[in-house]
């Protein structure tokens, strides 16, 4: 799944450079102003607002165990300045992990369904004006977990929380006035979570954002 993650990114990168490479040849061909550049620029100015969604999802089945994790962050936010925007984001995840009856195991795993929440304030800074423009993002906020493990059949309710500290770079394509797609590598900075958290652990995300106004 791993592979398959990485492919897709990888992939939008390459339809990111095509399509900055067409861009660039229709200008080109066309008048003097640069009415590409011109639209991706409008969007970015102070006094609009976004809304974006990223996630990501792994799975993991072999013959002892079946894990499944997910991942899910919806934000909006405000530029408060040209290319910079301020706002909030909530990250909510759920990380699974089973072992399979019947299963010679060679080592006994832990069996549990951990779930996470994390509301936060973030801040995001375009680096460009271009169609194609990296960003970089620093979050913070607290983070809440729950769920149960079991062991020998007899299960635990767990819960965790702690103060998180985020930063994050990657890539953003506009694809008209409005709608974007991204591709981000998201990480916790301070790694002061007691329990698995699916959020963390998937790194690499695929996002698509929207300007409302």
């Amino acid at each position: 799944m791993k592979q398959v993650r990485d492919n897709l990114i990888v992939g939008l990168f390459i339809l990111a450079s095509i399509s900055h490479t067409h861009a660039q040849e229709n200008s080109a061909l066309s008048e003097p102003t640069n009415n590409s550049e011109n639209t991706s620029s409008a969007v970015l100015n102070k006094g609009h607002i976004v809304a974006t969604l990223n996630a990501s999802a792994s799975a993991a089945n072999d013959i002892q165990q079946l894990i499944r994790t997910w991942s899910l962050t919806p934000q909006i936010g405000y530029l408060v300045a040209d290319r910079l925007v301020v706002g909030l984001q909530f990250s909510m995840g759920k990380r699974f992990q089973k072992n399979k009856s019947g299963a010679t195991a060679t080592y006994v795993f832990p069996e549990y369904q951990l779930y996470a929440a994390l509301p936060e304030i973030y801040s995001r800074y375009y680096l460009l004006r271009f169609r194609l423009k990296p960003f970089v993002q620093l979050s913070s906020g607290y983070n809440f977990q729950w769920g149960k493990e079991y062991t020998d059949g007899m299960h635990t309710t767990v819960n965790s929380k702690n103060f998180a500290l985020s930063g994050a770079f990657g890539l953003h394509l506009r694809l008209s006035r409005r709608i974007g797609l991204e591709a981000l590598f998201n990480t916790r900075l301070d790694n002061n979570s007691k329990l698995i958290d699916a959020s963390e652990l998937l790194k690499y995300r695929l996002g698509v954002s929207m300007s409302i106004n």
